[in-house]
């Protein structure tokens, strides 16, 4: 009886033809910029080849579903902080545009918002800012701050998810972030 090869094909999506086919030393520091965790940088880089951007997608959430509360709350602290100003990378200033944009006031009840979360759950506040008003960060800001700290973890994950997701995405349709 022969044994036939399970060696993956090429799929149609030009993008993740070249994430599957990109040496892993170029990708690691793209995607631990990406996630804010070289482990899940690692852990998502083995995973491929993968047959279309749902594996991938899936893949990427299960790695971060295994993480450890200490890799989450520090992939979290690798993202800066909801409409803090200067120096910050290209995908994070094009996710918090609205927050970025926001006046004085909201600015600073942003600021003592995350001020508060950050010392009552001790890592800072990560919110899928894309498409959002700062209105209604704050808003998810004041939900969060009322959620014991197993809810939040569990709503961070979500948007730590969420975010990798809109990157990988980036990622693969303009091979940046």
């Amino acid at each position: 009886m022969s044994q036939t090869s399970s060696v993956p094909t090429a799929t149609d999506d030009p993008g993740l033809n070249g994430f599957d086919s990109a040496p892993a030393d170029d990708l690691l520091p793209v995607l631990t910029e990406l996630s804010g965790s070289g482990a899940w940088a690692r852990a998502v880089l083995a995973g491929r080849p993968y047959n279309d951007r749902d594996a991938l997608h899936t893949a990427a959430r299960r790695v971060l579903a295994a993480q450890s509360d200490a890799e989450v709350s520090a992939a979290v602290d690798a993202h800066p902080p909801i409409g803090a100003r200067g120096p910050m990378c290209e995908a994070s200033a094009r996710e918090q545009s609205a927050a970025s944009g926001a006046d004085a006031d909201t600015t600073r009840r942003l600021a003592e918002g995350q001020q508060r979360y950050t010392e009552h759950f001790g890592y800072g506040f990560l919110i899928c800012a894309t498409g959002l008003s700062a209105e209604q960060i704050l808003a998810e800001l004041d939900r969060r701050l009322a959620m014991t700290p197993e809810q939040d973890l569990a709503a961070t994950r979500e948007h730590l998810a969420r975010i990798n997701a809109l990157r990988l995405d980036r990622l693969l349709e303009e091979g940046s972030l």
